[in-house]
């Protein structure tokens, strides 16, 4: 009962690494390769009413009609590179896109108050709007062609 209640309040403040883990773990099916099919790559830059967000958010795109996630960690510069099951190259076509909020580790105190069954705040990220942070519902897509691709992506 107690490592039930350790994992809801530790979901609570990773929600966004676990959407991404999630959403990477739909694609791997056990493999490193990918599906067959044309592939492409793509670059980009996000940013949030024209400023960096925050390094270590990361990008998804998930695949509409195969269900692969890519996704990559965007830098502090907000510049990104997307893979997809570890390889530079994605399949090509449309895909619904997120962007998730960095990983945030327990500090010592926050652990001991978890472990103690205390509730402790989310960490709230606004320079990555909610709205944004599952591509299912973000309204964001990109048709990714064979080749070069860019996406830039500015959150309002």
């Amino acid at each position: 009962m107690h490592n039930l209640f350790m994992r809801n309040q530790q979901k609570q403040v990773f929600m966004s690494g676990l959407i991404l883990t999630i959403l990477s773990l739909a694609g791997c099916n056990g493999g490193s390769t990918l599906p067959e099919g044309e592939t492409g790559t793509v670059t980009g830059k996000v940013t949030f009413n024209g400023k960096s967000v925050p390094e270590g958010a990361a990008i998804v795109f998930l695949h509409k009609d195969k269900g692969i996630a890519a996704s990559s960690a965007i830098a502090a510069d907000g510049t990104y590179s997307l893979r997809m099951r570890r390889e530079a190259p994605v399949l090509v076509g449309d895909y619904q896109i997120g962007v998730t909020p960095p990983t945030v580790e327990l500090t010592p105190a926050e652990a001991e108050a978890v472990n103690m069954g205390k509730t402790i705040p989310e960490k709230e990220w606004p320079e990555i709007p909610k709205t944004y942070r599952n591509p299912e519902t973000s309204g964001v897509t990109f048709n990714v062609k064979a080749g070069e691709n860019t996406f830039d992506l500015d959150m309002k």
